[in-house]
């Protein structure tokens, strides 16, 4: 809604002498000549106050008291010489009514005037929230339309990239390959660590599983005996055992036994008492050693599946506990691990001797995957930039045909908008064609003057010189350990952004500086430009990343300064405050 349209309708006019005066005079000469003339010698009801009352329409306290005084003129008038007798009781009633009428229109009007001054600062306000709402309304409108020509631009460069992103895939697929066969290794690496970390601290003269089947005995409080067994077809053989006598016990038939059991249900069991059943089969002592009557077993597993079972023997009934458990589990893995750890050794031994010429064969392969790439996405942007040439140059052309025949503002504008976009997409080209050779090409360092090159950099770019730009170089600028090449590069792209990026009107000012760091050196190049938001900083330096849309970049030469600092060992940063320009610096060994 307007704020025209909640506007309330005035209720007074703005005074005016003219008017007051014509109002005075003729509400004063009606008055008269009613008391005085027609009514002269009689007393009427009719109140001098309610002539006053077109003062709540017509807002004037001077025309209100004014009247008032008037009508208690005549009031005067009337009582003490128009009437046979002087009548003051009736005079003093007039003039308290005129009063309190007065008061009254007086107080109204001030009222009305509070409301209407009240109204009028909300229907101003109204109208500015108005205004706010047309200005944010156009900003969008604009900031759809600059988001619109981006997505247009990114459109473009994604049909560029798709291209690549297959060949990367590709890439990627090949080394997806070589990182799992480094997994698979490093497991079997970890597992092997784990088991040497477990096994650490036996003797190696004595024979490893006796050596466990002895432990179990210390460690089982009421063991008699203990065991570890293999199934070989349908018997058990006894891998090792103690407490059984000297020689080594004759195996067993697998059923009926506790061990058949165990492996068949891959669970660990213990009986507490053999005598209750006596249709199970357990390992016997010569004479005259006692019978077994307890028995606690737990399967022994391989990836293969079940090969065996670890059990311990008591001689009399016993309940073993859940910590009997987990030791004897524990002790069932360490032997596991020992059947594992011979087929790990195999092939831990193949996979090395295929693995170097495997490695050798995939290197080859992405490399030279990684130079077809490289070869494929120079020729691609070299062959990106004739037909933008070729379209500048025919907007040319046809701007300067239509010159003399006076082109429509529309055409124009067309024209302009085609070749500013083919100049744009031309230097985006040349901007990634730049990244792409820092990223192919060695860079050779060498000591480096940075004074001198600056220098003679400013001189050879009107852009840098006065009165288009103040560059000063404080102070005598130490040697530096860079490349000539991508030292110019990160030079002019700093400057070139620090006299690019400033407000409307304002002449940009620079000023570079060293500052000495240990065996470092570090080049501020300070400006008095447009500053950074906060939101960009941890992006400034990434791929397509444009500070702002009213200044003409491609977001390349940031990024483009970062790779180039790091391929000479070096670093980059920056520090901004919004409004108030921004400090970058290059730090480089010094020499």
């Amino acid at each position: 809604m307007r704020a025209s349209d909640c506007t309330l309708p005035a209720c007074g006019r703005k005074p005016g002498l003219a008017a007051s005066l014509v109002i005075f005079f003729a509400s004063t000469a009606l008055m008269a000549w009613l008391r005085l003339v027609v009514f002269s010698d009689e007393v009427i009801a009719l109140t001098y106050g309610l002539p006053l009352l077109i003062c709540i329409w017509y807002r004037s306290r001077a025309l209100l008291w004014a009247m008032a005084a008037a009508f208690i003129v005549i009031a005067a008038v009337k009582s003490f010489h128009a009437l046979p007798e002087p009548d003051t009781p009736a005079w003093v009633m007039h003039v308290l009514n005129i009063l309190v009428i007065g008061w009254v229109v007086d107080l109204a009007g001030r009222t009305l005037a509070a409301v209407e001054e009240k109204h009028g600062r909300l229907a101003a306000a109204h109208r500015d929230l108005e205004a706010q709402e047309d200005s944010i309304r156009a900003q969008n409108e604009e900031l759809q339309s600059q988001t619109e020509e981006l997505q247009q631009q990114n459109e473009e460069i994604q049909q560029q990239s798709e291209e690549l992103q297959q060949q990367t895939e590709e890439l990627q697929s090949q080394s997806d390959v070589l990182q799992q066969l480094n997994r698979d290794l490093e497991k079997r690496q970890v597992m092997l660590e784990t088991l040497l970390g477990a096994l650490r601290g036996v003797d190696p003269r004595k024979d490893l599983p006796q050596q466990i089947c002895h432990a179990l005995l210390d460690l089982f409080e009421g063991a008699a005996a203990a065991a570890i067994l293999t199934r070989e077809g349908g018997r058990l053989c006894f891998t090792a055992h103690a407490g059984l006598g000297d020689e080594s016990p004759a195996g067993l038939e697998l059923e009926p036994t506790l061990a058949a059991v165990v492996m068949e249900q891959d669970r660990t069991g213990f009986v507490a008492d053999l005598a209750e059943r006596p249709d199970l089969r357990v390992p016997t002592r010569p004479a005259p050693r006692p019978v077994f009557r307890s028995v606690l077993s737990t399967p022994l597993r391989t990836p293969e599946g079940t090969a065996g079972v670890v059990e311990v023997y008591a001689e009399r009934p016993l309940t073993w506990t859940k910590q009997q458990f987990h030791i004897i589990e524990w002790a069932a893995a360490q032997c596991s691990l020992l059947v594992q750890l011979r087929r790990l050794h195999a092939e831990l031994v193949r996979a090395n001797t295929g693995l170097d010429q495997l490695v050798r064969e995939r290197t080859a392969e992405l490399q030279e995957t990684v130079n077809e790439l490289e070869h494929f996405s120079y020729t691609i942007t070299h062959d990106l930039r004739a037909p933008l040439r070729a379209l500048h140059g025919f907007s040319e052309m046809l701007t300067e045909e239509l010159e003399s025949s006076r082109p429509s503002e529309q055409t124009r504008l067309c024209l302009e908008r085609i070749a500013v976009a083919a100049a744009r997409m031309d230097r985006l080209i040349t901007d990634a064609l730049n990244f792409s050779k820092v990223l192919r090409h060695q860079m050779e360092l060498a000591p480096q003057d940075p004074e001198a090159l600056l220098k003679g950099m400013i001189d050879s770019y009107p852009a840098f010189q006065p009165p288009l730009a103040q560059i000063r170089i404080e102070g005598p600028l130490p040697r530096l350990r860079a490349n000539e090449a991508g030292l110019t590069q990160c030079f002019s792209n700093l400057l070139g952004n620090a006299v690019k990026f400033v407000a409307p009107g304002r002449v940009p000012e620079v000023r570079i500086r060293a500052e000495p760091r240990g065996d470092v050196v570090r080049l501020w190049f300070e400006d008095n430009g447009i500053g950074i938001p906060a939101e960009m900083s941890g992006r400034i330096f990434g791929m397509f990343q444009r500070l702002s849309k009213d200044y003409e970049g491609t977001g390349i030469g940031l990024a483009l300064v970062k790779k180039v600092a790091e391929r000479m060992q070096g670093r980059v940063g920056f520090e901004s405050m919004p409004g108030q320009g921004s400090r970058f610096w290059l730090e480089f060994r010094a020499e």
